[in-house]
């Protein structure tokens, strides 16, 4: 099995929020975990960093 350990930005599915994943091993079920972060202020520093805009503003969409 493949369990990936969570992101955070530039997610693909629409929920801009930051993921992990927390495998049960008494029920053998994997739980996925959604939870806010500063988007702005990682926003702020792609923007600082030189990066392209749009690059920013994706985070806000979570696509």
């Amino acid at each position: 099995y493949i369990i990936n350990c969570g992101s955070v930005g530039q997610p693909r599915d629409g929920n801009p929020k930051a993921s992990y994943g927390i495998y049960d091993l008494k029920c053998r079920v994997v739980n996925i975990y959604r939870v806010s972060y500063p988007v702005h202020l990682t926003q702020e520093k792609i923007i600082n960093a030189g990066l392209p805009r749009i690059l920013a503003d994706r985070l806000s969409y979570g696509r």
